[in-house]
């Protein structure tokens, strides 16, 4: 029996040094854990979006689910085997372990906030930012814009395949003249600049000075509220006037070393910017794309000064939504021949009746290729009615485009809360 005590008392030793050893295997756990959940989290997030784009381009609908957390539970363990604890003879046995039991638990993105940030119009701040913080300004420009002073970005793409061919190719060719021109450092730029935005308007009649009894606090109280009173000029009569407002505002800018160049008078051509201007307001609205009463097509050889006074001052821009970003780009995703015969997938035709090949247009920009089996070389991919679809690894302006669409999801609903239920947790 004195040998049995000893043996539980040795084994209670050993657990209760496994259990005291906790703050050692703790960090141990954490370098060994964090990684694999964080590779975990960006292999399959970037799964879920492929996936989305591929059921988007067979007709289906979307479906985000977020991780809204991971809890990593560490839970020590012993197991005392044998008759009588460890008789002898026996073949008793001490099993002394920690196992992790992580708690997942995963969120459908289907709250009001998340539905509103995905349909609304990629904000402002965050094009300029994406414009101005490396990205090259063709790839931000084809993905988030959908008309820019009437020059249509493929603007039915940003829905379920359309029956009709897209417009896109003068669009394209404006990008890559922008893009030309970022490859010239310090050659535009946005910024915000002081602009008047409401020109001053009389209120009301003037009057006879004789018959107003002014004094410096009426003056001051008008200007306060944005009113001033201006003499006439037989210096009779006086008027009251609503005073200019001035606002700092959005605008485009191009350097002196560019306003030369071949791209820069192609770009004002194509927007029908006056040329005489070497900063342009930017306006993000739906509205405003048709304003100029001019035909948009110039003759190459210049332009006419007489119709200098109707070219824009302003550049308006429609952006779009990251719902209408992921229908752009679900039609780079090619689809087996024999998924078209049978009508998974719409086709699409040009005013002739030939059929449109989207790689016309997302060429240089995005491509989802498939396959039979899984493939070896693809950066991202996933199994869908049987074949594989998938980036390819070497497909740098895919990956790119990819990476970028990732980080505006990322900016506009992620950061911005969306809202979360949990659903499950495993």
């Amino acid at each position: 029996m004195r040998a049995n005590r000893t043996a539980v008392l040795s084994a209670l030793g050993i657990l209760l040094a496994a259990m005291s050893a906790g703050c050692v295997l703790g960090p141990k756990s954490l370098r060994h854990s964090r990684l694999n959940y964080n590779r975990a989290v960006q292999k399959t997030s970037r799964e879920e979006l492929l996936l989305n784009l591929v059921r988007m381009r067979y007709h289906e609908s979307e479906e985000f689910l977020g991780v809204s957390s991971i809890t990593g539970q560490y839970q020590y363990t012993a197991d005392l085997t044998g008759n009588n604890i460890w008789p002898r003879g026996s073949d008793g046995d001490l099993k002394i372990g920690a196992q992790t039991k992580p708690t997942i638990v995963y969120a459908p993105e289907q709250g009001k906030d998340f539905n509103q940030r995905k349909l609304s119009p990629v904000s402002v701040e965050t094009l300029d930012l994406m414009a101005s913080k490396g990205w090259a300004v063709d790839r931000v420009l084809r993905l988030t814009i959908r008309n820019m002073n009437d020059v249509d970005n493929a603007t039915s793409a940003g829905g379920p395949t359309p029956k009709l061919k897209p417009e896109f190719e003068e669009f394209l060719y404006l990008t890559q003249l922008f893009r030309q021109l970022q490859l010239n450092q310090h050659s535009f730029e946005m910024s915000l600049e002081d602009r008047v935005t409401t020109e001053a308007s009389l209120v009301g009649q003037a009057l006879p000075l004789d018959q107003l009894t002014l004094d410096g606090q009426d003056i001051v109280t008008a200007a306060s509220q944005g009113y001033e009173f201006r003499t006439t000029g037989d210096g009779k009569s006086a008027e009251l006037w609503k005073r200019p407002v001035s606002e700092k505002v959005p605008v485009l800018r191009f350097a002196p070393n560019v306003f030369e160049s071949t791209e820069l008078a192609e770009i004002r051509r194509i927007l029908e910017l006056d040329p005489t201007l070497s900063s342009y307001r930017v306006r993000f609205e739906s509205d405003g794309q048709l304003q100029s009463p001019n035909s948009r097509r110039f003759n190459s050889s210049g332009m006419d000064a007489a119709i200098l006074p109707e070219l824009r001052s302003d550049i308006t821009i429609s952006t779009r939504s990251l719902k209408e970003m992921m229908f752009y780009l679900s039609h780079a995703v090619n689809v087996p021949e024999e998924h078209q015969l049978c009508g998974y997938v719409p086709s699409t035709t040009d005013a002739a009746g030939v059929p449109f090949n989207w790689n016309d247009m997302t060429r240089g920009l995005f491509q989802v290729h498939f396959c039979e089996t899984k493939p070896e070389d693809a950066a991202v991919a996933v199994k869908y009615r049987g074949y594989w679809f998938y980036v390819s690894d070497c497909d740098l302006d895919s990956k790119s485009t990819f990476n970028l669409l990732l980080e505006l999801i990322n900016l506009e609903i992620r950061a911005g809360g969306g809202a979360q239920i949990p659903l499950l947790t495993i």
